[in-house]
């Protein structure tokens, strides 16, 4: 009897692996982006790029700038973002290791209208708009990945339009911790780190909350048990996290 229940609930336990992984890749908000690397490119984009250091916290990239070529992030992380008049943020998306930008303003030959700030150090190439052009004509697959990247990246944009016209701030910034778990860093058995630390001021930027109401929200859920701090690194309670996965889809 013991071995049968034993059967049947291991089937569940994967299912919900795998509705986890689901909602993490559909669900992508701007600073969770999918791991969208593919190692065959690295050889590829050096040999027809330029590669540029840049250091944390720069910005390397203002509206009204004419781009020289498409950009392909080989290292760190990069965000990218719009400023409104009276000075407030909306991150569009923060992009990491082998993810293509400024194929848009590139395409349709008009400066970008997005500021882009490298997160951490990083090292950004550089292919210049011939070798581009030669590459989309001659090779599929770079192609393909062109291609794959825009649509990845209008999806994470139609989330956030969604999650800020139909989603409470509380669902926005849950549905954030949740992307940022990190699901393979199990800690102390009932917690999982999350991939990113970001500050209060962050997290009003992304979720588009004001602070007093992201430090409320981030009190709540600590009294709840739903997140901790350890080491001033937020974790997220593992139980919790798969209750707000599975809600969320029972309600998609």
């Amino acid at each position: 009897m013991l071995r049968a229940a034993t059967r049947r609930s291991a089937p569940r336990t994967a299912r919900k692996e795998s509705e986890m992984e689901k909602y993490r890749k559909e669900n992508n908000s701007s600073l969770t982006t999918p791991q969208y690397h593919k190692p065959e490119f690295d050889e590829l984009i050096e040999s027809h790029s330029k590669q540029i250091s840049i250091p944390a916290k720069k910005v390397f990239l203002e509206p009204g700038t004419v781009l020289d070529g498409v950009y392909y992030v080989a290292k760190g992380r990069t965000r990218h973002y719009m400023v409104a008049p009276d000075g407030s943020e909306k991150v569009l998306y923060t992009l990491t290791k082998g993810w293509f930008f400024g194929e848009t303003p590139c395409c349709l030959q008009k400066t970008t209208g997005l500021f882009s700030v490298a997160e951490t150090d990083s090292v950004i190439c550089l292919i210049p708009m011939q070798e581009y052009d030669a590459l989309l004509d001659n090779n599929k697959a770079f192609r393909d990945a062109i291609l794959e990247s825009c649509c990845y990246k209008m999806l994470i944009m139609r989330h956030e339009i969604a999650s800020l016209s139909f989603n409470s701030s509380r669902h926005r910034l849950m549905r954030l911790l949740c992307t940022l778990a990190d699901t393979e860093r199990v800690i102390d058995g009932n917690w999982y780190a999350l991939r990113m630390c970001y500050t209060q001021n962050d997290l009003c930027v992304i979720t588009g909350c004001a602070r007093i109401t992201i430090a409320k929200i981030m009190s709540d859920l600590t009294n709840e048990g739903v997140i901790r701090t350890v080491n001033r690194k937020t974790q997220i309670n593992i139980r919790k996290y798969l209750e707000f996965v599975e809600w969320t889809e029972s309600i998609d």
